[in-house]
């Protein structure tokens, strides 16, 4: 009887580290491929582990920036999963040859006093 609770009790726990590990999937990401990018061709711009609570906006505002310019590229919906896609391709009339930061910002709020806090992530990418 004993041998029973005792693998009771231990199937329990592994099933809640099982379940907490699936719940807390990191801090959030940003990829961009293909890096550098070509003037004509499609950069796909990933972003997963991104919060999904009632305290932040749904949608993350993406932005290249360089020491004198900023340019917005979108603002793609986060899913139920954490996850978004954007697909975009950079013209000469809009953006540079160079080499940019694309950042992601996603808006959120603190959930004690209401002020804003921002989730920011940021990968460098090459225009040519």
């Amino acid at each position: 009887m004993r041998a029973l609770v005792t693998g009771i009790v231990v199937a329990a726990a592994c099933l809640g580290l099982a379940v907490a590990a699936t719940a807390a999937p990191g801090p959030p990401h940003l990829s961009a491929s293909p890096n550098p990018v070509d003037f004509g061709r499609t950069l796909t711009i990933k972003g997963r582990g991104w919060p999904v609570i009632e305290f932040c906006k749904r949608r993350v505002r993406l932005t290249l920036q360089s020491a004198q310019n900023s340019f917005v590229i979108g603002r793609p919906t986060i899913g139920e999963n954490g996850r978004f896609v954007r697909r975009w391709v950079p013209r000469r009339s809009e953006v540079g040859a160079r080499r940019w930061k694309l950042v992601a910002r996603l808006r959120c709020e603190s959930g004690e006093d209401g002020s804003t806090n921002f989730v920011r992530r940021s990968v460098k990418i090459r225009i040519r």
